[in-house]
Formats: C-alpha cells, structure tokens, sequence
C-alpha cells in the first residue's frame, strides 16, 4: 500500500505528515504513524482520528465558554450596577457610613451625659435667682438697678443653656482621615476622587 507524503483529516486539522513505521503516542505500538502538526506527536491513523475528536471537543468547550462570555458580558451591559466596581464601592459606602453611625452614636451618648450635668447646674442657678426674686417682692424694697441685675442674670442662665461654656461640638481637622478616601484609578492617575465625609471630634482610627 503506498501513502502520500502528507494526510489531512476532515480538513480541521493541522496537517499530519505520514512517515516511516515508528511508535504511535497513544498505543504505543509500532505502526505507521503520523505527525501532527500542532502537538508534534505521532499517532496511527486510529489514533490519529481519536486525537481529532479530542481536539473537536476541546475546540466546544472553548465555544461554550466563549457563550457564556457573551451572556455573562450582556448581563453587565444591561445592569452595570451589578459589576464588581460598583459592589466594592457599596461596601466602600456601608463601611463608612457604619464609621459615621458609631461614631454620632458615641458623641450623642457623650453630649447626653454631658449636658444632663449641665441642667441639673442650670436648675440649681435657677432656684437661686426665684428665690432672689420672691425675697426682693417680699420685702418690696428695690429699684432700676436691681431690676437690671435680675435681667442681666436671667440673660446669663438663657445663655448658659443655649451655649454651655464647657461644652462645644468640633470637627476633627487633622489630615488623617478615619474614612479611607476611594477613587478611581487608570493608569495611576486618578479620575474621580471622592470627597472624604465631614467628621466630628471623636476621631476613630482607621
């Protein structure tokens, strides 16, 4: 039986070069074998057709895979919101918003406690000037000056309640942030920069 110098199955192979007897790869049998362009190795002409199947299937799953590409790149062109940036910046947003949340709930505790002293001083200071007040009509006896030293006190405690003297609310300026800042980076440049949230005194470390 006489080949020709060269074979091609089905037209989807690489070309597979008949040569003299030698080992096939798979059976390991002395046969006339031959050589597949792609891989290089040798097969019988069994063989040879089984490594062409092999070769169809894989060339499937490659399509396959590419379908579920397509599908998978369809769905994020029609919800865009579902991509994984945009979850990380989700996360990025609940993070800081929880920092935020615990950090209004320390100072809200925090001012409760404070300012409930300060009334009970205010209460004190207010007890005192009523019962100036009932002592000087009791006794009938004052004037314009006495007079302008009930109001100036009166305005005092108006004062000390609106604008206690020992408590104040801040903004922490340090240039440390407790909210990392999240940006958008292309190249090691940054394209959008988001402004880091406003803080209040109690400062929580990152």
């Amino acid at each position: 039986m006489f080949f020709s110098s060269s074979l091609t199955v089905n037209n989807k192979m690489a070309t597979a070069a008949m040569t003299s007897r030698s080992d096939c790869f798979i059976c390991k049998k002395e046969k006339v074998t031959y050589k597949c362009d792609g891989c290089s190795k040798r097969f019988c002409r069994q063989h040879l057709k089984d490594h062409e199947n092999e070769l169809e299937l894989e060339l499937d799953q490659i399509e396959n895979e590419r379908n579920t590409f397509r599908q998978t790149l369809s769905d994020q062109i029609e919800q865009p919101n579902k991509h994984d940036f945009i979850q990380q910046i989700n996360q990025w947003e609940q993070r800081s918003i929880n920092k935020i949340q615990q950090i209004a709930e320390e100072n809200r505790k925090l001012i409760l406690k404070l300012m409930n002293k300060h009334f009970e001083k205010i209460e004190i200071d207010l007890n005192l000037f009523t019962n100036e007040i009932k002592e000087i009509r009791q006794e009938s006896d004052f004037n314009e000056l006495n007079l302008i030293d009930l109001r100036n006190k009166l305005e005092r405690l108006q004062e000390q309640l609106t604008n206690p003297a020992n408590i104040s609310l801040n903004e922490d300026n340090l240039s440390s942030s407790f909210i990392n800042r999240i940006y958008v980076d292309i190249g090691y440049r940054k394209l959008i920069d988001f402004k880091k949230y406003e803080r209040v005194f109690l400062f929580i470390k990152k």
